[in-house]
């Protein structure tokens, strides 16, 4: 059996859900095979993350210098991380298209049960159910 999960699952709100459950004490075997996990979940993050900046860079509009013109608020303040788009319709296919690819990697979930967690989070659980039988 394998995990299976979208790109469109990786968000910075899973990152800080997978962390908060590094840090919880749980039994050994569960723990060493959900850092197996974690390791190679992160490198699909990183490579998500450096297409994802690749589509913006190829779609943002520049000036003259070849500099990313950066979006501006109603009262022309600079939103910090907005970024002019040339082809906004483009743009949002090749960002779509990325968010749908689906990644596998060769690991059986984790029985929820195995944590024996005490509490958790409603909201992070969701982020990570992809991780869990």
């Amino acid at each position: 059996m394998s995990i299976v999960f979208k790109n469109s699952q990786l968000t910075q709100e899973t990152i800080d859900a997978l962390n908060k459950l590094i840090d919880v004490d749980i039994n050994a075997n569960v723990a060493f095979k959900l850092m197996r996990i974690i390791k190679e979940i992160s490198s699909i993050i990183e490579d998500k993350n450096k297409m994802e900046q690749i589509i913006i860079n190829k779609y943002a509009e520049k000036d003259e210098n070849g500099n990313t013109i950066q979006t501006k608020d109603e009262n022309g303040n600079i939103i910090e991380g907005g970024v002019k788009i040339n082809d906004m319709d483009s743009f949002s296919k090749e960002m779509s298209n990325l968010m749908e690819i689906e990644n596998e990697i060769e690991y059986d979930r984790i029985n929820f049960e195995d944590l024996n967690l005490k509490t958790a989070k409603v909201k992070d659980l969701i982020r990570l159910d992809f991780l869990f039988n």
